[in-house]
């Protein structure tokens, strides 16, 4: 009972702070120990690439919440191609995004897939599936 009354002051206070969209409320009462929440939202979009020396430019289509608006952001992570190893993804893809485009600077030489997992503030959707393999040349 107190884990779902602090769930319900947790939403007050975003509904409070202007973030009460309907797209934000919780689709179940969750569990474990700190009562989780989920928010309904599709898996991440598959992105497109291309390299222009060293600059990768992604784009992929919007995620959407249960009722159909719009994911507001999104992560951005790259992969080494061949080892699948998460790399540091860098300026302009790092963070959160809030578009459906990117273009990552500064990469460097080898080859890379890249993936995109819906966000909101502190929640994350599903990781989506990886890219084709960029090559970032000499």
């Amino acid at each position: 009972m107190r884990t779902a009354v602090l769930g319900l002051l947790a939403i007050a206070a975003l509904v409070a702070a202007g973030v009460g969209r309907s797209a934000w409320i919780p689709t179940g009462l969750g569990n474990g120990k700190i009562g989780s929440k989920t928010m309904a939202a599709s898996t991440g979009n598959v992105p497109s690439g291309s390299a222009s020396s060293h600059s990768v430019t992604l784009t992929w289509n919007a995620s959407h919440f249960a009722d159909g608006a719009n994911v507001p952001s999104y992560v951005i992570k790259r992969y080494n191609a061949l080892t699948n190893a998460l790399q540091t993804t860098l300026a302009n893809c790092n963070g959160l995004v809030g578009a459906t485009t990117c273009t990552e600077n500064s990469v460097p030489t080898g080859a890379w897939k890249y993936t995109v997992t819906p966000a909101a503030g502190a929640w994350r959707g599903i990781e989506g599936g990886m890219s084709a393999t960029i090559t970032v040349l000499i």
